[in-house]
């Protein structure tokens, strides 16, 4: 009878402080750091790192398994659905125990009480403290669901060693989610919050068997499971040790956590094409390290979401010396020749070229800037739309002059490169060739914005090229070939079509590659993160084919829907790809798609009618030849510098013929241009070992292939050339100075230039 009154005294008491506790709202019960975790867009774990207090302690969830609920209430709190958060009849029982004993043996916890104990850092178990615990437990009953409360628990119970909460527990004792445990794992996490240092490996373990073993007969029992499903369920074995966590997406993770803080992230990844691109990618690092190349990234995005869907930032992350814990999907490197279709593009849209407009290959000098091409070659002239295809360097760096580098960065921003952030004086004409760095992320991003806008699906914000524009440069990009990289022309194939692009920056330091379909945008990079270049790391040799091989993994799509209301049909001719004017018509006019512009080049302004004998040996006027027998043909002529590297590659180009000696009428200009050296550059000789300079070769061409060149210096004459081949050694003294060239009647050029 004594029992029962101190029973009702202490029912009574915390009833007392409960309606106390009850106004208070509680606050948030659970403010400890939390593990970083990376989902697969299926909810699968990708990755986890460990807490900052140095527990694997996963962010809690809403809901618990159900076989982990049943057996956590079975074995911690039986009644818990039906008390208030306190359980009369298990304090009753707890009190009898421990008045019989003379020692506390139980302390008739629920599982509110326990959670609340664990939220106030487990504090001593005091009868005052018990009292507090049955207060706050109720009063969390008033606010919070069952469901809730026992995911909280759940979440914040020890499960021995460093691990805490269900989740993390389930991965790191058998390697999976809680939702995919057996009733026999379940049991034995269930086991563990009540004594949780009996997992430890050799120790305890029978007794841990047990209480699973025990637990499961309570299962039985009540019905949740069968007695083969019991039986089943003994037979299974304890873990023998933790599993290491997966590392899927490991530098992701990483750059998420450094943008956002340790916490859950639900991700677009795709699990198993993360498993089987990490793979890919380790395959082709093992051939990169024959050649001292030991970094790679890559990125699959998904076009329509923008979103990853594969994300390697390196091709390892131990590594240290080789800088794998590097993510460089978010590393600025050298843009190589990435950004040309851009130029393309953004050229085509303002009606500055059409697709086979030919742009001026000649050596090029802008004030302390001079390019090359990769193989050191010049092809006179080339239509724009090769000069994407072969990424050409001197004619890209002229299409840039012409468009503007103020408004190439503007264009650039607005697409989504957020590393492009100086003025154009910092970046200059190099710009085009690799002068900026870029994120591989951002290159990936407006790949997938062309994408979308292309289909329509631009969204939010609209890319700043036009659809026209767009199609027009995939168009090329889906038959990227590099002869100047590779020695012979190379096309990679594939079952899918694809619009790609390489680049490679200067002392082959960074290797790029990427390529778009209506789907998804592979973007890939390889090199060294220390900067190091190495021989034949270039985007077409390294990056190229790991690019195809991920795109091997993907399912095939089609291609994208022609946009014709934004293209307008214009009759071009064949030869310069300007518009056509009636000279043009004798060597062809050819249709050629282009996007509606405000504007549109000049027409052709290479071909001309001249006037020649009957048998084309000369051109004539009436003061020479019978007017009667003069033949008018009309000609396509490049202005001489062009034609003479242009006549190297095509056969079928012919020169004017020669002015009649008694000609009297004017004549073309530009008949004489000087390739090297080029107005205001600076040029330096080179020296013997006797420091005796060795001079520097110049060139010049002119219209008449008969023609002979008289060359002077600051006004003294140096010597003649003809039949062609117009390269003259000279040997200045320091300082300024103006090299003259003179013809027979009388045409002439001048640079200046300054021998250092």
């Amino acid at each position: 009878m004594r029992l029962s009154k101190n029973l009702w005294l202490l029912i009574g008491l915390v009833a007392l402080l409960s309606l106390v506790a009850v106004a208070l709202r509680p606050r948030k019960l659970f403010d400890s750091p939390v593990s970083a975790v990376l989902e697969s867009s299926d909810g699968r774990l990708l990755g986890a790192r460990i807490a900052a207090d140095g527990q694997w302690r996963f962010p809690a969830v809403d809901s618990v398994p159900e076989k982990f609920a049943r057996a956590i209430v079975r074995f911690e709190d039986k009644r818990f659905w039906r008390h208030p958060g306190v359980d009369p009849l298990a304090l009753a029982r707890a009190l009898r125990l421990n008045l019989a004993s003379g020692e506390v043996r139980s302390g008739g916890s629920t599982i509110t009480m326990q959670t609340i104990r664990l939220s106030r850092g487990n504090p001593p178990r005091t009868i005052p403290e018990k009292l507090w615990e049955m207060v706050l437990a109720v009063r969390l009953e008033c606010y919070k669901s069952k469901e809730d409360i026992l995911a909280l628990y759940t979440a914040n119970a020890p499960f021995g060693g460093n691990v805490v909460g269900l989740e993390a527990a389930a991965w790191r004792y058998f390697g999976r989610p809680a939702d995919q445990l057996s009733w026999a794992e379940s049991a034995m996490l269930a086991v563990l919050p009540n004594s949780p240092a009996m997992i430890h490996p050799g120790k305890s373990r029978d007794a841990l068997l047990a209480k699973r073993n025990h637990l499961l007969d309570l299962l039985y029992a009540s019905g949740d499971i069968d007695s083969l499903g019991c039986a089943l369920a003994k037979e299974e074995p304890l873990p023998d040790k933790p599993h290491p966590l997966p590392e899927l997406a490991y530098h992701y993770l990483e750059t998420l956590r450094k943008a956002q803080g340790d916490r859950r992230f639900e991700s677009h990844i795709d699990y198993s094409l993360q498993q089987r691109a990490e793979a890919v990618m380790l395959r082709h690092g093992d051939v990169f390290a024959t050649n001292e190349v030991f970094n790679a990234a890559a990125v699959i995005l998904d076009v329509h979401s923008g979103e990853p869907i594969v994300y390697c930032g390196n091709l390892g992350h131990s590594s240290l010396a080789h800088g794998d814990n590097v993510d460089v999907v978010q590393a600025p490197r050298s843009s190589g020749s990435t950004l040309k279709p851009l130029l393309y593009g953004a050229m085509l849209d303002e009606g500055l070229i059409l697709p086979q407009t030919l742009v001026s290959d000649i050596p090029f000098h802008y004030k302390d800037f001079t390019p090359n091409n990769f193989n050191h070659t010049f092809d006179g002239a080339v239509p724009a739309s090769d000069v994407i295809r072969r990424s050409l360097n001197v004619p890209s760096v002229r299409m840039l002059h012409e468009y503007g580098v103020e408004k190439f960065i503007d264009l650039l921003q607005k697409a989504g490169f957020t590393t492009i952030t100086r003025g154009a004086d910092t970046y200059g004409l190099s710009l085009i060739l690799g002068g900026a760095e870029i994120k591989l992320c951002d290159l990936a991003g407006a790949y997938a914005a062309m994408a979308r806008e292309l289909q329509g699906e631009s969204g939010r914000k609209a890319f700043p090229l036009s659809r026209g524009a767009i199609w027009c440069t995939f168009d090329v990009l889906t038959e990227v070939n590099r002869p100047e990289e590779e020695g012979d022309w190379h096309t990679f194939h594939s079952s899918r079509k694809v619009a790609w692009k390489t680049g490679t920056s200067y002392g082959n330091r960074d290797a790029w590659a990427v390529g778009a379909t209506p789907d998804y945008v592979v973007a890939v990079w390889v090199g060294n993160c220390n900067g190091e270049g190495r021989p034949l790391l270039t985007g077409v040799g390294y990056a190229a084919p790991l690019m195809f091989d991920l795109f091997g993994l993907l399912p095939t799509t089609g291609w994208f829907t022609m946009p014709y209301e934004e293209l307008v049909e214009v009759d071009c001719c064949s030869l310069s790809g300007h518009p056509a004017t009636e000279l043009c018509e004798a060597d062809g006019v050819v249709p050629v798609l282009a996007p509606r512009a405000p504007a549109s080049p000049v027409p052709c302004p290479y071909h001309k009618l001249i006037h020649t004998d009957p048998e084309g040996r000369y051109q004539v006027d009436s003061d020479c030849w019978p007017v009667a027998e003069i033949q008018h043909v009309a000609r396509f002529v490049l202005p001489p510098a062009q034609e003479w590297y242009y006549m190297k590659s095509h056969s079928d180009y012919h020169p004017l013929p020669p002015y009649h000696p008694a000609y009297s009428g004017s004549r073309s200009s530009g008949v004489i241009e000087i390739i090297y050296p080029q107005e205001g550059m600076q040029v330096a000789a080179p020296v013997a070992l006797d420091a005796r300079s060795q001079g520097i070769v110049c060139s010049a061409a002119h219209s008449d292939p008969q023609g002979t060149i008289y060359w002077h210096l600051d006004g003294t004459f140096l010597g003649e050339t003809a039949h062609g081949e117009h390269k003259l050694k000279i040997i200045p003294d320091r300082g300024p100075h103006t090299l003259t060239l003179i013809d027979a009647n009388g045409h002439s050029a001048s640079v200046r230039f300054t021998a250092l």
